[in-house]
Order: structure tokens, then C-alpha cells, then sequence
């Protein structure tokens, strides 16, 4: 994907700072962009100001959004994961 051509892939993680599943995830996504780059941001819903997505995820962190779009949530499957990305990557290009 290096290069100026290819599609960026960015992903935002929805969770806050007590939540075993979400450093799970970490893990998993840090193999998984060993395979398929991105960017990853991290939204913290128990911070002020994010009470929108607090609402909309507190039982179900953490969930993970590409380019806009909810991807997945609690757990980060490697391989499936990478799968649905390059599929992804295939349709935006």
C-alpha cells in the first residue's frame, strides 16, 4: 500500500481506559497492520465531550470504524480482520 496511489485506511477505536477487550484488540490490530497499513485513532467515550459515542458504545466497547464506517466490535479477529480491510482498500481505489 506504500506509495501515492494506493487508498489510506483509517480506523477509529472506541474505548476507555477499563477495558480488558479493548487492549486485547491493540494487540490484535498491531498484527493485523503488519499485513494491511492504516492510521488508528483512539476515542476515549468516557472523556467530555464524547458523550454521543458514550451512548451510543458503553456496553459494547471496543468498536472499531474504517473511514467513517463501523468495521467490527468486541473482538478483533486477525484474520478476518485483514480480510475485511483489503476488501475494503479494493472497493475505494
Amino acid at each position: 500500500m506504500a506509495g501515492r496511489g494506493a487508498s489510506r485506511l483509517m480506523l477509529t477505536m472506541f474505548t476507555h481506559n477499563r477495558c480488558q477487550l479493548c487492549v486485547d484488540a491493540k494487540e490484535a490490530l498491531h498484527h493485523v497492520r503488519k499485513q494491511v497499513p492504516f492510521e488508528i485513532t483512539e476515542v476515549d467515550i468516557k472523556k467530555p465531550g464524547n458523550e454521543k459515542w458514550f451512548d451510543e458504545y458503553k456496553y459494547d466497547v471496543p468498536v472499531i470504524h474504517v473511514n467513517d464506517e463501523f468495521l467490527l466490535w468486541h473482538r478483533v479477529n486477525i484474520d478476518d480482520t485483514v480480510q475485511k480491510l483489503l476488501e475494503i482498500q479494493k472497493s475505494v481505489k
